[in-house]
């Protein structure tokens, strides 16, 4: 501070610190207390000396403020005669329960912080010399590169009888079909990894050797496989004639298992959270922006090391994760149903669905007519022609020129922070008595089925194949369903004529081949059924009746023989309200009845399906005792908000309770059926493809020659996954599209 330990008292009490509240003497800064401090040595001797100071603001700012200087002095020094009531042996610091302290860390997110305090502990535990810096406790690690014969075929004889190894690609592209392998990284044993140079500048071996010497040990289903996001390698290597064979762990898929409501599964997360390692990030490696390289582009000796670090982490982690997932009864789950759906999954997505463009495009031409005769009919409503996507300009129409609210006896929406009405689909909703926002939702509606799906599809037509490849993520829904990306094929609308129109586009591969379509009926229902052993509900799926149709005639005493369509409607609503956890105020919007109408539905039904409710009750119970709820097949989903003191999250936390274990055990068993089927498929070598999972639906293509034998195997292994009190019932279909099997 360019001023003597001894003198840190007066400088504090000529220039102050305001975050003490020590106010110092006016207008002396810091540079101005050193240069007092340097000439006249203390805060005494400036006062004893104040006529020798030249510079006359100064010398006045001083003298007028003599006794706040002092009362600074006073304020910033330590009073060094309080009496204390502890030695200072007891003062040392010394080792805390670390386990404990990891606990409440993670819990609080403070990833940083937990490695931190490990390798503090360490050094405490340790009695390492106090010199001996955090930064120094690191694990040490032996990487190497293969880039020769001799060294190649020394890690294949090793890999040939090592039982199990950890594998990882770096490749120049994320698609699996295009993307070319610049190198493997292999670990057999934590803290040794190699990497196998297949397309860098300076690799000798050749990607066609590599290949040839390494096939046979993926092929080998006797050797265990693990790795992070196995299926994108595993593809890879596929598409490179490479087969991949005894894939047995895959640390993204543990760490969903183990806490589904976690979005990050991500390898260097999983380091952070459970190892306390941070990893080489990417862009030390490839750069970022414009000075971003493709890994084929950087040699191997600037590449092996992160590579490496990528095989032995997930090693390390399969070590950590694997005994939770004993620990959590997650064993078979894991290892009879995720782990062998990953192949079922990459042969789905290498597959493929062919799409009919001529039908597309006859869509794309019926949307923008209709879409243009929808936006003439609401700039008629609204007296003038505007941007309907745009809020600003619709809030003012709907609210203020219109004013719908009045005409349907609404109150007007609060407007948002902006300073704009809302006009979302909820609000919209909330109006849609009026004719106008039903025209704009209808607006909203065919223009996403446009833009979103039948103008983009063929744009996502795979240049080799000719096909829409999605890809199916096994670790983003908590409930434990698959979810579909690039493209998103299970949002398709079908519940207006045109959305169902899109499924006429999806068509067979080959010539002469039929769609296939395997749905669950009324599976949900089934397992709320099973789930609270409701008699009811029970009898009713075990006569094979029409659910709604029966609901309906129980809670409006009404024989089934004359339930109208809107009495099975309402019935339906309140069977699929009661499992998405739906309160009378959902209800009641749903069906457009009032709260009170409502709230009695919902009470005919718990006397009409007494078990039901008790189900409700005791699985709310289980989750706010437990933290979580789980499936039948043991699937855990953790709810920490059931617990919260706010009322909305706690109520949201108790629907989800309720609601998980009936659509996480549909999610199970649809799951089940596919390995299975795709198991019995294979054994009987089938020509007949796999190619869509959309929640309770399977869709097949198949010869006609091998259609009955296909039914027949989707049929038993569908119905037949698991056994409920009640019958699952499977409905199968064949077309020559999609719409038409379905």
């Amino acid at each position: 501070y360019g001023v003597k330990p001894t003198q840190i008292i007066d400088w504090l009490a000529l220039m102050g610190d305001s975050s003490d509240n020590i106010p110092g003497v006016p207008s002396v800064g810091l540079k101005t207390a050193v240069q007092l401090l340097t000439e006249f040595g203390s805060l005494d001797n400036i006062y004893a000396h104040l006529e020798d100071i030249q510079r006359e603001s100064l010398r006045i700012k001083l003298a007028e403020n003599r006794e706040l200087a002092y009362l600074s002095q006073k304020l910033v020094t330590l009073d060094c005669e309080v009496p204390l009531s502890v030695e200072l042996d007891e003062l040392r610091l010394i080792p805390w329960d670390s386990e404990k302290a990891t606990v409440l860390l993670k819990d609080m997110e403070f990833n940083r912080l937990v490695t931190y305090a490990r390798k503090l502990h360490t050094l405490l535990t340790d009695n390492s010399p106090a010199e001996q810096s955090l930064e120094s406790v690191e694990r040490k690690v032996n990487y190497t590169i293969v880039n020769d014969e001799t060294t190649l075929k020394k890690a294949i004889e090793g890999l040939q009888s090592c039982g199990e190894f950890c594998f990882d690609l770096e490749t120049d592209s994320l698609d699996t079909f295009s993307a070319r392998i610049a190198g493997i990284a292999i670990a057999v044993n934590e803290g040794s990894a190699i990497y196998i140079s297949v397309n860098h500048p300076d690799s000798k071996l050749g990607e066609k050797k590599v290949l040839e010497a390494i096939g046979p040990v993926f092929a080998d289903p006797a050797i265990r496989k693990i790795g992070q996001n196995t299926k994108f390698d595993a593809m890879i290597l596929r598409s490179h004639g490479v087969s991949v064979n005894g894939l047995f762990f895959d640390t993204m898929l543990a760490s969903y298992l183990i806490d589904p409501s976690g979005t990050k599964h991500k390898l260097d997360v999983l380091a952070e959270n459970w190892l306390d390692y941070r990893m080489i990030p990417i862009e030390e490696v490839i750069g970022k922006g414009k000075e971003q390289k493709l890994m084929t582009e950087l040699p191997a000796s600037e590449v092996y090391t992160y590579a490496c670090e990528d095989a032995d982490i997930t090693l390390r982690l399969k070590g950590v994760l694997a005994p939770k997932i004993e620990e959590n009864e997650l064993t078979n789950l894991f290892y009879q149903i995720e782990m062998p759906l990953v192949e079922v999954l990459m042969e789905m997505e290498e597959q493929g669905v062919r799409l009919d463009l001529e039908l597309l495009k006859a869509l794309s031409e019926q949307l923008e007519h209709e879409i243009k005769k929808l936006q003439n009919q609401i700039y008629e409503a609204a007296g003038e022609e505007f941007n309907i996507n745009s809020t600003q300009q619709l809030g003012p129409i709907l609210f203020e020129k219109l004013q719908i609210h009045k005409e349907i006896g609404a109150r007007k929406p609060p407007k948002t922070k902006t300073g704009h009405y809302s006009t979302s689909e909820q609000i919209l909703e909330r109006y849609a008595r009026h004719p106008l926002p039903k025209k704009i939702l209808d607006y909203r509606k065919l223009n996403k089925l446009k833009n979103t799906y039948v103008d983009a599809f063929p744009e996502m037509i795979h240049k080799q194949s000719g096909k829409i490849h999605t890809s199916y993520n096994q670790t983003v829904a908590a409930t434990g369903r698959l979810s579909s990306s690039n493209p998103n094929l299970q949002n398709i609308p079908i519940r207006t004529e045109i959305g169902r129109e899109m499924r006429r586009a999806f068509i067979p591969s080959q010539p002469g081949w039929k769609m296939v379509s395997a749905d669950y009926s009324q599976i949900e229902l089934r397992i709320m059924a099973h789930l609270s052993g409701d008699e009811s509900m029970i009898s009713s799926f075990e006569q094979d009746l029409d659910i709604h149709a029966a609901t309906a005639a129980q809670i409006f005493e009404v024989p089934i023989s004359e339930i109208t369509e809107d009495y099975r409607r309402k019935a339906k609503e309140i069977n699929f309200g009661i499992i998405y956890g739906m309160s009378k105020y959902g209800l009641a919007n749903r069906l457009e009845i009032t709260v009170e109408e409502a709230e009695r539905f919902i009470m005919e039904y718990f006397a009409t399906y007494p078990k039901i409710q008790d189900f409700m009750r005791e699985t709310i119970t289980f989750a706010s005792m437990h933290g979580y709820v789980k499936t039948m097949m043991n699937r855990r989903r953790y709810l920490p908000e059931i617990h919260s003191s706010n009322r909305q999250l706690r109520e949201f936390a108790e629907r989800t309770s309720i609601n998980t274990p009936i659509q996480g055990s549909a999610a199970d068993l649809i799951k089940m059926a596919m390995v299975q089927i795709h198991q019995e498929m294979k054994e009987k070598e089938l020509k007949s493809k796999m190619l869509l999972q959309v929640h309770d639906e399977l869709v097949f293509e198949s010869p006609v020659d091998e259609i009955e034998q296909l039914s027949a195997i989707v049929k038993k292994r569908m119905e037949g996954a698991i056994h409920l009190r009640v019958p699952l019932k499977v409905e199968i279909g064949t077309g020559n599209n999609w719409l038409e099997a379905h």
